[in-house]
């Protein structure tokens, strides 16, 4: 039976449908997902096909442009009207041009009538040259009929007739393009201003892109959460906290990364592969909580060996604030350990843009990549001070930045190996 229905498409009519439906349901539930074609079905069969499908665990869409469609764009998980009359762009972009034409039509006419009418002056002054007086005796006698001309010149009637056409077209410009919604629209959560399907395409791309970018903050708010506690939690046993400047630092350098990372546009092609349906899989638990570990243990490795390099100081926690080596050591982690986090779980291709495309945000990266640099190697000191920020040893400064550059590595690794054995990537 396989074979047989790999090799033909299936068209099935209302009444078969119905008779299926009544007779034999068992074998309508197994033909039905191979059949491409429903023909002349009435509106509550279009209702009966979108429920046995999704009874049977499919994820429908449903898309019309009259009233007997509204009760299966009800009953589909997605809906999306089309327009039976819609906006025609080409009709307009030729009214368009046509109304260049006239106008370029109608200057040359001007042009060529203003021509006439100078050699016309010219000849009658050259006349009134040569023949004063029959000018002066004829004077009294060309004035009315010169009169009648002008109150009877065609000129003046086809500036006029262009005048009236160029007052209409403006008209029809300054009149608001009114998209006239169908019935269809009423049940349908989507609505195309075009009678093309292509519309489709774009409402898969747009809910795809908006999918994948809800699972990747899913993952970057629970790295940043846990990295952040994990922080505060350590300065706290040592009586320290971040102070307002640092605060204030981290909030400016972060904010961009959130902004524009919910920014990014799907791509113009409609992938292969689907993106992971849900954030409870395999792939987003394992890699958020290895890339945990790694954060984990670099900060880990950071609070040792700041604590190793300055022996430990009773803190009054009533006094001012008082930067020292393990407050500005766990901050530079902490920071670039956040930074790292958007980097490495921005998705990307193939249901978005890449870092790449996104310039935005990829700018946002490399200013918080380059601020984060600068303040661990020591290249400004002043700008150090004004974060409060102390300056770190020579040997502990190559061992936080080896340690940064670590993390960063081997969490682009990790994610990118979960990503193609447990995620999206096993279906290419």
């Amino acid at each position: 039976m396989m074979p047989f229905i790999n090799e033909h498409e299936f068209c099935i009519t209302g009444q078969a449908f119905m008779y299926l439906l009544n007779k034999h349901i068992q074998f309508l539930r197994y033909i039905i997902p191979h059949i491409k074609i429903f023909a002349r079905m009435a509106p509550k069969q279009k209702e009966r096909v979108i429920n046995e499908l999704k009874g049977l665990g499919y994820i429908t869409l449903m898309c019309g442009d009259g009233t007997n469609d509204v009760g299966a764009l009800k009953h589909a998980d997605v809906g999306v009207a089309l327009l039976s009359h819609p906006y025609d762009a080409s009709k307009a972009g030729e009214k368009r041009r046509k109304k260049e034409g006239n106008k370029a039509n109608s200057s040359s006419e001007h042009s060529c009538q203003s021509i006439s009418n100078s050699h016309t002056n010219s000849g009658s002054s050259l006349s009134n040259i040569k023949k004063p007086l029959v000018q002066h005796s004829a004077r009294r006698t060309d004035a009315p009929a010169g009169a009648r001309q002008i109150r009877h010149n065609p000129v003046s009637s086809a500036t006029a007739k262009r005048l009236e056409q160029m007052m209409k077209d403006l008209k029809d410009e300054e009149k608001i393009q009114v998209v006239r919604l169908g019935d269809a629209s009423i049940a349908a959560p989507f609505t195309s201003k075009y009678t093309s399907i292509q519309s489709i395409c774009h409402v898969i791309k747009q809910g795809r892109c908006t999918l994948v970018t809800t699972l990747q903050m899913f993952k970057i708010l629970a790295l940043n959460a846990l990295v952040l506690a994990y922080s505060q939690s350590v300065l706290y046993l040592d009586g320290i906290k971040f102070s307002d400047t640092q605060a204030t630092v981290q909030g400016l350098l972060l904010a961009a990364c959130f902004l524009f990372i919910s920014r990014s546009k799907p791509l113009k092609t409609l992938a292969r592969q689907r993106p992971t349906p849900n954030i409870f899989n395999a792939y987003t638990l394992l890699t958020v909580s290895l890339q945990f570990a790694i954060h984990f243990g670099c900060l880990i490795y950071v609070v040792r060996e700041a604590q190793a390099t300055v022996s430990r100081e009773k803190v009054d926690l009533e006094a001012e604030f008082k930067p020292n080596l393990l407050n500005s050591a766990v901050y530079l982690m902490a920071l670039a350990l956040q930074v790292a986090t958007f980097a490495v779980n921005y998705r990307g291709h193939p249901f978005m843009e890449s870092l790449l495309e996104n310039k935005p945000m990829l700018y946002s990266l490399l200013f918080s990549g380059s601020a984060v640099f600068t303040l661990a190697s020591g290249m400004s000191p002043e700008l150090a001070e004004k974060f409060e920020l102390v300056e770190l040893p020579a040997g502990y400064r190559k061992a936080l930045l080896s340690c940064i550059a670590t993390d960063l590595l081997a969490c682009f690794v990790i994610d990118r190996i979960l990503c193609f054995l447990l995620g999206d990537m096993r279906s290419v």
